[in-house]
């Protein structure tokens, strides 16, 4: 069994990426199904917008864990939901921090932010987060991700961030050291908000702005050291033996070593297997081993799994075990 695909220290994380139709919720589903079986207990997860999960196991799904075997788990999140709780969160603490600006009214700007380009990207990063902070529950969390575009922007989101709010955090110090020296000259300044008395805050430890942005900061390394630990975190990629799905595959390895994550596995799926050559398929069999010839040249030092084209769709947990036994490498 592939040491890279099983708990070793904590629980252990596997993210399936590749383009869109190339079998990565049936790949994922599957060594999800194997994994339980050895008795793993293990959660999959789809954040993937256009769920197919429950269709490969054939039950529904939702956003909570539903057990679908003894030691597997299934979910599918609600993107739609994941951005409005999103916002509700920015909401909130936004009111909360700033509660001398309640004139403004805040509520307009994140019906807005519900529609701004990367708000999903947030939200798929904060919905991973919250099950990784869990993550104790579980020996092993499968994330059945979206096309690898937007599986890309999430994964490099941690280290982004990062730099963003400790830009954000220098401003802010700043911010209030201005502060402390207009109080050393005019004294503390007070407003009444709502009839209440309240104080602009001048340090660190009493500015609720700075207490959220290093609150934000601790939760982004959380996920950062998670996902580029070698010991907790592993990339498979699916792929068809085409050249389209081989150099977004590519693409994205070479994108995962600039962050530092783990990129492990290689599952070529759907291969053509004949006894004797069928002439009708030749060009289609020619190609499909020119481009397996490309993926060893390429992807040396990443395991590589082929997994053939079945005679009917693999749906179901016996289908999923035996597909999941071909990956893991049993």
């Amino acid at each position: 069994m592939k040491e890279y695909l099983i708990p070793k220290e904590g629980f252990r994380v596997l993210f399936f990426i590749g383009k869109g139709g190339v079998g990565k919720t049936t790949s994922s589903a599957a060594v999800s199904a194997a994994l339980s079986k050895r008795g793993y207990k293990t959660l999959i997860v789809s954040i993937d917008p256009a769920h197919n999960l429950g269709d490969v196991f054939e039950v529904k799904l939702n956003d909570k864990p539903k057990q679908i075997a003894e030691s597997l788990y299934a979910m599918e999140l609600d993107m739609e939901k994941l951005i409005k709780t999103y916002l509700k969160h920015l909401e909130e603490n936004l009111k909360h921090m700033y509660r001398y600006l309640t004139v403004i009214n805040l509520e307009k700007y994140f019906e807005v932010l519900s529609f701004s380009p990367g708000i999903e990207e947030y939200a798929t990063l904060e919905a991973i987060r919250e099950i990784l902070q869990k993550g104790d529950e579980w020996d092993v969390i499968i994330f059945d991700t979206p096309p690898t575009g937007l599986t890309l922007r999430v994964m490099a989101l941690p280290h982004i961030a990062l730099i963003w709010v400790n830009k954000l955090i220098e401003v802010r110090r700043k911010i209030l050291d201005k502060r402390r020296t207009i109080e050393n000259i005019q004294g503390e300044r007070k407003f009444m908000v709502d009839g209440e008395e309240y104080e602009l805050p001048s340090r660190e430890r009493e500015d609720p702005v700075m207490k959220e942005l290093l609150a934000y900061k601790e939760e982004i390394e959380f996920v950062r050291d998670i996902i580029t630990n070698r010991d907790r975190t592993s990339v498979v990629a699916v792929m068809n033996a085409e050249m389209l799905p081989l150099y977004e595959t590519e693409r994205a390895h070479e994108s995962l070593k600039k962050f530092k994550i783990p990129f492990n596995l290689v599952v070529v799926n759907k291969i053509i297997e004949f006894e004797e050559e069928v002439s009708k398929i030749k060009v289609r069999m020619d190609t499909q081993k020119k481009v397996l010839g490309e993926i060893h040249k390429k992807f040396r030092d990443v395991d590589i799994v082929k997994v053939p084209m079945f005679e009917e769709e693999p749906r179901g947990l016996k289908w999923l075990e035996r597909i999941g036994g071909l990956i893991i490498g049993d």
